[in-house]
């Protein structure tokens, strides 16, 4: 009568093997999701790891891994594709290491991105969620498109800008750190008993353009009333991206100043930047306004150095915009960027504030 037996201890054995495997790697099992790089190109390749580690005595023989990408990202290069999945057994005390390949799709930061893993027992009677540890931080930056509208520079529109090759010395900007190499006559003593570190001070000279670009996020009267499309968003990046990149041409910076949210930012930046640099700035920004284009516009005519010549792109019209920084000595140029719905393709109109003399 012992086979009797049998199929009773087999049915109990099937009812308490979930409940043994959830209390052997619950606790015991925990994962990381990392990337190879921090910014990328719209159509460049991204590597996403997945580490999974099963601490515990207890084989894993179903761990299915899953990834969300937010609309940044796509799994294909020519296609929008969000989901990626994998399923794989983890043996006791090992790790188990997964790669997905990702492609930039569009501009902006790429978060959040979703990441999952569910702990099979074998029998489909039991799914066991884990949380994985996201330490990826990804932005996709504006796509290069050609200037359609070169700017016509004045006799007067180049300005200094620093450099270390070739300084001149009558023309003080700011001070910096000391880095091995700098010549002792431009250390600045004052400061450097001041600050407590050695400075040295930082010259112009006459190579940068004198035209700043003003990237405006405000899309309505107040600012935070509502925010911007993400498909304007795009379009003005890319147009900002070009004109830097014209205005550097032959090296060096450009003023840039926006008052949309870029990464941890929540104030209006103004900044001397390389086109690489305004590129990465633009990749983390949002259609988020931090403040309103008045304030945007006097902080960066506060801001030391700040150029003659200002080409503004905005989703709104100028209006009396123009007039009141041609006041300030400011020759404008204004591009605004209408709804996605009500302008195809994203084209801008352009109007030239002619108030200010050059």
């Amino acid at each position: 009568m012992t086979w009797l037996w049998l199929p009773l201890l087999m049915v109990l054995a099937v009812g308490l093997w979930p409940l043994a495997f959830a209390r052997a790697v619950s606790g015991r099992v925990e994962g990381t999701l990392t990337s190879d790089r921090a910014e990328l190109e719209p159509g460049d390749e991204v590597r996403l790891y997945v580490a999974l580690v099963n601490r515990s005595f207890m084989p894993i023989p179903l761990a299915k891994v899953e990834i969300e990408l937010p609309t940044q990202l796509s799994f294909h290069r020519e296609q929008a594709v969000r989901i990626g999945h994998v399923s794989l057994a983890v043996l006791p005390r090992r790790q188990a290491d997964i790669q997905f390949t990702a492609y930039g799709w569009r501009r902006g930061p790429a978060v959040p991105i979703q990441v999952r893993a569910a702990l099979g027992e074998g029998m489909g009677l039991l799914d066991l969620d884990v949380a994985l540890e996201n330490r990826v931080s990804l932005a996709v930056r504006p796509r290069h498109k050609r200037l359609e509208h070169p700017l016509r520079l004045a006799p007067t529109g180049w300005m200094t800008r620093e450099t270390r090759a070739f300084p001149d010395e009558t023309a003080l900007r700011s001070v910096r750190p000391y880095t091995y190499g700098d010549p002792v006559r431009h250390i600045h003593w004052r400061a450097s008993a001041r600050l407590g570190q050695l400075v040295v001070k930082e010259f112009f000279t006459t190579e940068a353009p004198d035209w700043a670009i003003v990237l405006s996020a405000q899309a309505s009267e107040p600012y935070w009333l509502s925010g911007l499309h993400p498909d304007t968003l795009d379009a003005m990046c890319e147009q900002a991206l070009a004109m830097a990149r014209w205005l550097t041409r032959g090296g060096g910076r450009v003023c840039f100043a926006t008052n949309a949210a870029c990464g941890n930012r929540r104030r209006a930046s103004v900044a001397w930047l390389s086109a690489d640099g305004v590129a990465s700035l633009l990749a983390h920004a949002q259609p988020i306004a931090t403040c309103d284009f008045d304030a945007l516009s006097a902080a960066l005519a506060r801001s030391a150095s700040s150029p003659r010549h200002w080409i503004v792109l905005s989703p709104l019209p100028a209006r009396d915009a123009g007039a009141r920084l041609s006041r300030l000595g400011v020759q404008v140029t204004w591009m605004s960027f209408g709804p996605p719905l009500e302008q195809e393709g994203q084209e801008f109109a352009r109007e030239v504030s002619r108030d200010a003399k050059p």
